[in-house]
């Protein structure tokens, strides 16, 4: 799919969704490339427990309510996550790498829109929650995408794109009723639930206790969308999929300014281990050829173009 310009890059039928050699399904998400770098046992925090913006914030910066309000979103992280992380198994006709796509092309959706951080995270929560409790053909998997952003779009936005628009970047490749009735299944599936504690609020969160600079900031969040590409992270809670995008942030860039310990996490340790080794070749997603929605998106300057200076440091694929 070439890029003329910016609406036309976003705006794709199911055909050439499907079909575009940019788009090409392959074993992308499979024959990863390893990082080289420091071992996951390296990266675990010495401290354990969870440890409040109190102890690294002056007091007068501090909210009063920040450890009421850090130990519900804990609580809660569980409450409407995907209940089947490996839910792809019971589809007949979509695959791994066909979510992964659809995925990439959202991205551009979303920054096309300009909406805000929070509306990607709930609208790939919805398209897992929608996938996991019912078989769909691959004609309606950008059918389902396009609806769990639009449903998350009037609930996260003061001012949602309106319904004509989400026609339009399909290229009309779904008419209004289809997706207002895509929109009702979905609702119904996951109940009207959709306060869903995502891993950009745990990531905030420990930014700001930790006090982060912008690098490590946009290296963190850059890395948490990579793994929104990767099915296998659905099994791992909000908070752990944070933590790990921080740690990995730090250790790709190689920071003085924040040492591991420092950061904000009541996760086990066995299970941050393993979280890590699944975590560490996500990044090499930034380096594909199918999937560049991400890599683009945080090359703009707003991100410090993050995305060249991570790029940078990976090693070349043979």
């Amino acid at each position: 799919m070439k890029q003329n310009n910016e609406n036309n890059y976003v705006r794709v039928s199911y055909n050439n969704f499907m079909t575009t050699r940019n788009r090409q399904f392959g074993n992308e998400l499979t024959n990863f490339q390893r990082i080289p770098t420091r071992s996951a046992s390296q990266f675990i925090c010495s401290k354990p427990l969870l440890k409040m913006e109190e102890e690294t914030m002056p007091p007068e910066l501090v909210n009063p309510y920040v450890g009421d309000i850090f130990e519900y979103l804990c609580v809660n992280q569980h409450k409407f996550m995907c209940q089947t992380p490996f839910y792809m198994n019971l589809q007949l006709d979509i695959t791994n790498q066909m979510r992964s796509i659809l995925i990439d092309w959202l991205v551009d959706v979303h920054l096309k829109f300009k909406l805000q951080p929070e509306t990607l995270y709930l609208t790939i929560n919805l398209i897992d929650r929608y996938l996991s409790k019912n078989t769909i053909m691959r004609n309606k998997l950008q059918l389902v995408g396009i609806a769990s952003l639009f449903i998350s779009s009037k609930f996260e936005e003061i001012y949602a794109p309106e319904l004509k628009d989400f026609v339009h970047v399909c290229d009309n490749a779904y008419t209004k009723e289809e997706i207002l009735e895509m929109e009702s299944k979905i609702l119904l599936t996951v109940q009207f639930n959709l306060t869903y504690t995502s891993p950009l609020k745990f990531l905030e969160r420990q930014i700001q206790g930790a006090q982060l600079c912008d690098k490590i900031n946009y290296a963190s969040r850059m890395i948490l969308e990579l793994s929104l590409l990767d099915i296998k992270c659905l099994k791992f809670s909000s908070s752990l999929l944070a933590t790990t995008s921080i740690l990995l942030a730090i250790n790709l860039l190689r920071s003085p300014q924040v040492l591991p310990s420092s950061l904000h996490y009541i996760e086990d340790q066995e299970v941050l281990r393993e979280c890590l080794s699944e975590f560490l070749p996500v990044i090499s997603l930034l380096k594909s050829f199918n999937m560049t929605a991400i890599r683009r998106k945080y090359q703009l300057e707003k991100f410090n173009k993050i995305a060249d200076m991570i790029l940078s440091i990976l090693p070349n694929q043979q």
